[in-house]
């Protein structure tokens, strides 16, 4: 074509000189900051020419990018992050990071350490500069004066915790080594940056000022910086307390002197060109050294062999302690998967709606061709309009992340995890968020814009150019048909994953945990924290529970020292049985619980055999206990378990009863091995006991009586929580929830994308084909035949996509078994499902482009060709 034919068809499209003029000059060469302007300014018109297809596709990756940047902000914060402290890097764990609010007793631990045996790694070591330890302080009741208290979360830490961490305060000064050295001598604190805003309002007098925690009065020395809220991500400390205050800060527990109780996780400095291999392998011998010395007066030679195999963690500390690392990692790895397929989906039905629109633009592209525009200089303007456009999901994106991830982290608050503490992390968009954002957005811009702009400039230009020249591309017309056929492939993956766990919510919500979920309720009293002496925990205990029970409603009431998923446990790994002969190390592990009088009658729990504890219960030379079925099973078989005896350290056993099994820790976890003991005769009552309360009906209406008795019983009682068990069940499988209400979401809203590109796929492909369908219509074929015609085309790509997709979800769910509960990854009736599903939305969006070609008039077709 000649330059007087081509400049002669852009005024017929054009109408004007203007634009021609700039098309034209796209001949000669423009500066590259100038040319990368106008197509700019050319992008910007061209996508308000089509808004309706525009906010399509920006909405569509605004919600592909706006997930995945809510989910990766979540992973930053929890993953990737360095604590805000000196030189994060040089800082190494000792201990499980994922147990920050560990107590455990029973004997020493190599993962959880006593304050004498940190005291002795401290003291030994050659590996570090400094070497702190911190762990929980319970429940804190904090006052500024004598009014009213309220809750805090704090943290027990050693004097030296903010010099090896590299901490300064805004305010005041922090903790002295010497601060630690004499138990109770020093009742001063630390507190947090928002503490001290949002209760003091940043007073900067605050330094000599008193706090009344537990009712023990402390003194305010100073306050950590804004960017600093402790060592455990997602619990977020408000104040500070030396180690040697712990008796103050607990009274009646004081562990500082005990090597059974393990309470503490440390974090070391190393010293400079210590490798945090070198260390690891001294922590290691240094903690099997103490353990070893502290059974070699009673050990035995197996005993020492497997304290010589025990594992200690040592790694990085630069993250800090974290539970949600551990049992949560999992999840958010599987969202990520999951807001990924979106993106992906999102970029094929852009891509379908700008091949759609590239065919409208035929013309246009062909004009430029003519003129002497080279076609890398098409695709470069194409491009940058798919720039623009993903620019703005980008920004649009960042928007839905800021609200997206702080839902997620509301919601994943005490999801899981073995703590009742609060999920809160910092997740607004820093410098990693945003260019995570910015990396996302440039990928997609070449996911859904390079394919489109590719095929758009494969043109002729002389009949393209031409007045009744038909823009039909049978190049893009298979292409898009590849493009939904991804899109509905990857929607069955994301679906199928969406019913498994929507299946596995199901069945967790029906498990039977061998008691009413909705008929019993826990409540936590802290009897120490109230003044009551451990001589006195056992009577005030028995009236406590006399009160309760003279309740209206009231069925029963027992006592427990751990608590119905309350997520605290004891457990033994040297248990020995008569007739048993142990051939693995876990056969002499076994969880337990010390309950009171009538415990499983009150729950409503079937005893299997023998008797359960009584009032009267009679402690000897042996103790009673009761085991559960398992455990019954696991140690004798089908023999006899009545009284046949335990050892467990120095305490002999008999066994009076079992009981059937129940779920008392976990609703997925498998049933344990488990025993229990009389409470009210043990020498050691904890500070906080649980007691359990059955009602007639619903407790949770009972919550609100149960408290006022408790007040008339005691005003000075402190009840740190009374919930239903069906409040805590939820607590407990809170992730699963979760991301069973997320996965179901996702896959409303990738059925709606894949529904959005079928409908435009297969109007597009109708409309291309009138003639051939008038021309149908003409010889014979009804309506009917038209829409079955168009019906069957799309079920071929729906039929498509599932046979590619299908095989692609069973295979990929093999990947989340281990979150699935009570359903396999192969689950033919999810299966069965999502075909139905996907085949009833692929109808639905093929029934209207089917419907408006069975209306097409046969002699208004045939003159169109």
């Amino acid at each position: 074509m000649s330059s007087e034919d081509a400049w002669s068809a852009a005024q017929r499209t054009f109408g004007g000189t203007q634009q021609i003029k700039e098309i034209y000059r796209e001949r000669r060469g423009l500066p590259m900051i100038e040319a990368a302007f106008k197509d700019l300014q050319y992008a910007f018109r061209t996508v308000r020419k089509s808004p309706g297809s525009t906010a399509i596709v920006v909405i569509s990756l605004a919600l592909g990018i706006g997930a995945n940047t809510a989910i990766f902000s979540l992973i930053d914060a929890v993953m990737l992050r360095s604590l805000p402290v000196r030189s994060p890097d040089e800082l190494v764990s000792v201990g499980d990071a994922s147990r920050p609010t560990a107590l455990w007793r029973g004997g020493p631990m190599a993962n959880v350490f006593s304050y004498p045996l940190y005291q002795r790694l401290r003291e030994e070591n050659h590996v570090f500069t400094g070497f702190m330890a911190s762990g929980q302080t319970g429940r804190l009741d904090v006052g500024a004066g004598s009014g009213s208290t309220e809750d805090a979360h704090g943290r027990l830490v050693s004097g030296n915790y903010f010099q090896v961490l590299g901490v300064s305060p805004i305010v005041g000064r922090t903790f002295s080594p010497d601060e630690d050295r004499v138990p109770g001598i020093s009742p001063v604190v630390v507190i947090s940056y928002d503490y001290w805003m949002n209760h003091f309002g940043r007073d900067l007098k605050i330094p000599g000022s008193t706090l009344r925690i537990n009712g023990s009065a402390f003194t305010v020395i100073g306050v950590a910086p804004p960017q600093f809220s402790g060592e455990v991500v997602g619990s977020p400390a408000d104040i500070w307390i030396p180690l040697s205050m712990q008796a103050l800060v607990n009274p009646g527990d004081s562990r500082l002197d005990r090597r059974d109780t393990n309470w503490l996780l440390c974090i070391g400095r190393l010293k400079p060109g210590v490798s945090i291999q070198r260390a690891r392998a001294e922590m290691v011998t240094l903690v099997q050294n103490a353990l070893i010395d502290y059974e070699s007066a009673a050990g035995s030679p197996d005993k020492l062999r497997e304290i010589r195999s025990e594992k200690v963690d040592v790694e990085s500390g630069s993250r800090g302690f974290s539970w949600i690392r551990k049992y949560d990692s999992a999840l958010l790895f599987t969202l990520m998967a999951m807001v990924g397929l979106v993106l992906l989906i999102a970029c094929a039905n852009a891509a379908n709606l700008l091949l759609a629109r590239g065919t409208s633009r035929q013309r246009e592209i062909s004009l430029r061709m003519a003129l002497g525009a080279d076609r890398a200089r098409v695709i470069r303007q194409l491009l940058t309009e798919s720039a623009l456009l993903a620019a703005a999901a980008g920004i649009t994106g960042v928007l839905l992340a800021g609200w997206g991830s702080r839902v997620l982290s509301q919601l994943a608050s005490g999801a899981s995890g073995p703590n009742p503490i609060p999920f809160e992390v910092d997740v607004h968009p820093n410098m990693a968020v945003l260019g995570f954002t910015a990396m996302i957005s440039v990928l997609t811009t070449i996911l859904f814009g390079l394919v489109p702009a590719l095929r758009s400039t494969r043109v002729d230009t002389t009949p393209a150019l031409k007045e009744s020249a038909r823009s039909v591309s049978q190049g893009r017309w298979h292409l898009g048909r590849a493009l939904v056929v991804a899109q509905l492939a990857l929607s069955a993956v994301i679906v199928t994953g969406g019913g498994l766990f929507l299946r596995s919510m199901a069945h967790l919500n029906s498990v039977d945990v061998g008691y009413s979920r909705r008929k019993v309720l826990v409540m936590a009293a802290d009897l120490a924290g109230s003044g009551y002496p451990a001589s006195q925990r056992v009577s005030v205990s028995r009236r406590l529970i006399e009160h309760l029970r003279s309740l209206p409603g009231v069925v029963g009431v027992t006592v427990s020292e751990n608590g119905i998923f309350s997520r605290l446990d004891s457990s033994t790994d040297s248990l020995q049985v008569e007739g048993f002969v142990p051939t693995r190390k876990d056969d002499s592990w076994s969880s337990f619980d010390q309950v009171g009088p009538h415990y499983f009658q009150v729950l409503g729990v079937p005893i299997k055999a023998g008797r359960e504890f009584d009032e009267q219960e009679k402690v000897g030379a042996s103790t009673p206990v009761v085991l559960n079925e398992t455990m019954a099973s696991f140690y004798f078989g089908k023999g006899d378990p009545l009284g046949k005896y335990l050892l467990n350290g120095g305490d002999r056993h008999t066994v009076i009863g079992v009981v059937k099994d129940m779920k008392e820790r976990s609703l997925k976890s498998k049933t344990e091995r488990r025993f229990y003991g009389p409470l009210f005769q043990s020498d050691d009552i904890f500070r906080t006991l649980n007691f359990e309360v059955r009602t007639l009906g619903d407790a949770a209406p009972m919550i609100a009586a149960i408290r006022r008795e408790v007040h008339s019983f005691d005003p000075g009682l402190k009840v740190s929580r009374i919930d239903p068990v069906n409040v805590l069940i939820d607590q407990d499988i809170g992730g699963d929830r979760l991301i069973a209400k997320l996965s179901g979401f996702f896959s409303i809203l990738v059925l709606l994308l894949g529904a959005i590109g079928l409908y435009g796929v297969i109007s597009y492909t109708t409309g291309v084909r009138t003639n051939e369908i008038g021309l149908r219509m003409a010889i014979g074929a009804d309506r009917g035949d038209v829409m079955r015609m168009v019906l069957s085309e799309t079920m071929m790509l729906i039929c498509a996509g599932l046979a590619i997709g299908l095989p692609a979800a069973m295979a990929a769910s093999r990947l989340i078994a281990s979150t699935l509960a009570g359903v396999s990854p192969s689950d033919p009736i999810t299966l069965a499902a999502v075909t139905l599903v996907m085949l009833a939305v692929g109808l639905f969006a093929g029934f209207v482009p089917a419907a408006r070609a069975s209306r097409i008039d046969p002699m208004a077709a045939l003159r169109q060709e």
